[in-house]
């Protein structure tokens, strides 16, 4: 895909052009890890929906989708005449957690239980609601980190995707609060889940076991699918575990232990 870039407001941001299925999602998307990376930082405007139509080569009723999608979940905010802009955080919990985080460094291992926690919470929702789309968005974010290990990508888009693929079931869990969290904590433990799919041999394994979720929550399967989540966060504490052990994470690194 060539690459182009849209007016200042988005700096040094690569966003491409796409392809002809599923624009205004693409966009979104795209958009969305740019927050996350902190490209577009809170509070940053984004580009116009004139500057989204030339950059990424859409409609402008694919653009507008895109950016009321953004707006819906709470990532950004339309103001009239003057552009759509980065919130702060959707939740609000985001500032708090930093500081905590930073208070309690080797405490990263519990953080992972609570997400843990919450993971297998999404997962059952997002099974007992059952709902077509919420489905398809997890089944379509599986197929993407799945094509992407097997093109053995880099580590740092496998960490994107590996995160897609969670706040999509967190998202179709249908719990706010609980989408709210996940995306928070999914944000904040990037560097350890970056470690732990630097591990060998671990991006086809959680590639697997993605599978398994997808699998349950397709099924309408509550039970499974909280079942599947549990293993999956099970193998990446351990593994995580290890990593701080061993002084291989970010936390043991700045702690100096």
């Amino acid at each position: 895909m060539s690459e182009r870039k849209p007016s200042d407001a988005a700096g040094d941001v690569p966003l491409t052009t796409i392809s002809k299925t599923q624009r205004s999602e693409q966009i979104r998307m795209q958009i969305e890890q740019a927050i996350r990376s902190g490209s577009f930082a809170p509070g940053a405007r984004l580009p116009s929906e004139r500057e989204l139509v030339d950059t990424f080569g859409v409609s402008r009723v694919s653009a507008r989708e895109a950016i009321k999608s953004l707006e819906a979940v709470g990532l950004i905010n339309v103001q009239h005449g003057r552009g759509a802009f980065v919130t702060d955080r959707r939740s609000g919990l985001g500032q708090p957690m930093a500081r905590w985080l930073q208070l309690h460094e080797g405490e990263v291992l519990e953080l992972h239980r609570v997400r843990g926690a919450l993971d297998e919470l999404a997962a059952q929702s997002a099974a007992e609601r059952h709902n077509r789309k919420g489905v398809e968005k997890i089944a379509t974010a599986h197929e993407a980190l799945r094509q992407a290990v097997d093109a053995d990508v880099p580590t740092a888009e496998l960490m994107l995707l590996d995160i897609d693929f969670h706040v999509a079931i967190a998202e179709a869990s249908g719990n706010r609060l609980l989408y709210d969290l996940l995306y928070d904590l999914h944000t904040y433990l990037a560097e350890s889940r970056k470690f732990v799919l630097a591990t060998r041999n671990r991006p086809p394994q959680s590639v697997r076991e993605h599978g398994a979720i997808v699998e349950a929550i397709a099924a309408g399967d509550p039970a499974g699918a909280r079942a599947a989540m549990s293993r999956h966060i099970a193998s990446i504490s351990k593994l995580v575990g290890v990593g701080l052990r061993e002084g291989k994470t970010p936390a043991r690194r700045r702690a100096g232990r």
